[in-house]
């Protein structure tokens, strides 16, 4: 069966990995670009596979939807692309679109590499992913060009942007392939059912507006609760470009399969709304009389999102009109029925901000579900494969409870077959040995905290040969996350203890 395949270049950000999902659903295969977990310190943009791996489930809407099309997923380190696949795309999208997006600081870095990654795929037409505000001329209008006078950045966020931008202009140059130009603005929440991927950009501004939401100022001054008004500094008759998540990655995969495609084209509302307009609405979905507009306010917003609602900043959308009859774009509303799927989704999950079960029933660390674990757990699930891997070169590896009077366990590969002993402090001591408390224990077997994330915090201290011990750390991280605890195991051995 013929389908088409993409290659992802750069981190799985609000818009890349609901992209990823999206182009799966839709029949493509995509194969995306990781870094090493034995590369985990450098500064790569790029995800790790394992934390890939968990945007994914989460933009597919699960770890069994995952599993459903794991077939058309692949990732791939990067310069490592398959030799055997003919790709239909490249996809450089190193540049996150929300400002507070967890990459963004690495992005102008990022926009390096693209001549590389040209190298590695030629002749694959490729797409860059920019984002408008890399783009804004001195007369704060975004053209549907490449070659001009930028203004002075304004903020940090714009400075990224125009230095992503330049860069990648830059390579460019040492190109042949055809490519093609996309600015993107600020996703939100969906239209389907509000939730956007990931609480950041626009939706720091929804939270803050929120009268549920306990806001860092103080209650007295956060609004008027006797009016149920709220004070915002913003300029009424201009526009703060933002898009929903599933309204921008519709239009993109639009775009990659229009053969007739504009080489640059600027991702808009094909009906700007001004922020009066949407505001208006956005203050009736969060149950406030009004949100009026002021020289002052107390609201805790990030400067960048003060200085985005205040300027006026026009985008040309000339190319993106020509389009949008091809690609049947519905007008995109941001009005009251939107803004409520939006509050709906935000309030269910916190606006992003974690906030525990009050009845949730802690787990517990016990003696007894560790010497199941590494006695009877270990064995039955370590494959032959991985096995030969870790302990290649007859190396042991040793896993230590630093609080439990040093009780630990041994991996031994004597006959090819996995055998688990009791670590003795006296007898020979293993090439490879992680420290671990009995917490942290509790929290790797059940897949809530990656191994290469632990040893970063400083939660597990491994000892041996460095060479070795990155090598037997990677596969005992792969173990870790293919093969979690559930819930239901461990409550088995919840009788002793102190709670994790």
């Amino acid at each position: 069966m013929n389908h088409k395949t993409a290659y992802l270049w750069g981190p799985l950000s609000s818009f890349t990995a609901p992209l990823a999902a999206w182009l799966i659903n839709k029949g493509w295969h995509v194969h995306i670009a990781t870094k090493s977990t034995l590369n985990f310190l450098t500064l790569s943009a790029l995800d790790l596979s394992s934390s890939a791996r968990g945007y994914l489930e989460e933009a597919l809407g699960g770890r069994e939807a995952f599993r459903t099309f794991h077939d058309r997923l692949r990732l791939i380190e990067a310069g490592e692309v398959s030799r055997d696949t003919k790709y239909d795309c490249v996809i450089f999208a190193g540049l996150p679109p929300n400002y507070d997006d967890a990459r963004v600081p690495r992005a102008p870095w990022t926009a390096d590499e693209l001549p590389r990654v040209a190298k590695t795929v030629k002749g694959v037409p490729i797409f860059l992913v920019s984002s408008l505000w890399g783009a804004v001329q001195k007369d704060n209008v975004v053209p549907e060009e490449l070659e001009f006078e930028r203004r002075k950045p304004v903020s940090n966020w714009e400075r990224i942007c125009q230095s992503y931008e330049m860069r990648l202009l830059k390579g460019l140059a040492s190109i042949e392939a055809n490519w093609y130009f996309v600015r993107i603005p600020m996703l939100s929440g969906a239209t389907v059912n509000g939730e956007p991927f990931g609480f950041t950009g626009p939706s720091n501004l929804f939270r803050e507006l929120d009268p549920q939401v306990q806001s860092s100022a103080e209650v007295g001054q956060h609004n008027n609760r006797e009016e149920n008004t709220v004070n915002l500094n913003y300029n009424p008759d201009s526009t703060l470009w933002f898009l929903p998540v599933d309204i921008a990655v519709s239009m993109f995969w639009r775009f990659l399969e229009d053969e007739s495609r504009p080489r640059v084209c600027n991702f808009v509302s094909n009906q700007a709304t001004l922020n009066r307009e949407w505001i208006h609405h956005l203050g009736k979905a969060l149950g406030l009389k009004e949100v009026v507009q002021s020289e002052r306010d107390n609201l805790n917003l990030p400067a960048v999102m003060r200085k985005l609602l205040l300027e006026n900043v026009q985008v040309r959308t000339r190319n993106l009109f020509e389009v949008a009859g091809r690609y049947q774009l519905a007008p995109v509303k941001f009005d009251r029925e939107y803004f409520d799927k939006v509050v709906q989704a935000g309030r269910e999950k916190h606006w992003g901000r974690a906030k525990a079960p009050a009845l949730a029933t802690p787990f517990q660390f016990s003696q007894r579900l560790a010497a199941y674990y590494f006695e009877q757990f270990i064995p039955a699930q370590f494959t032959e494969h991985l096995l030969r891997k870790a302990t290649r070169g007859g190396i042991t590896i040793g896993f230590v409870l630093k609080d439990s009077g040093g009780l630990g366990w041994v991996l031994k590969s004597p006959h090819g077959k996995a055998v688990v002993e009791r670590y003795e402090r006296a007898g020979e001591k293993p090439k490879i040995c992680f420290n671990f408390s009995g917490q942290t224990m509790t929290k790797l077997i059940q897949s809530k905290l990656p191994l290469h994330r632990a040893l970063l915090l400083r939660e597990v201290e491994v000892e041996g040969p460095l060479i070795d011990a990155l090598r037997v750390t990677q596969v005992i991280d792969k173990f870790l996350r293919e093969h979690p605890m559930n819930d239901q195991e461990i409550s088995l051995f919840q009788d002793e203890g102190v709670t994790v």
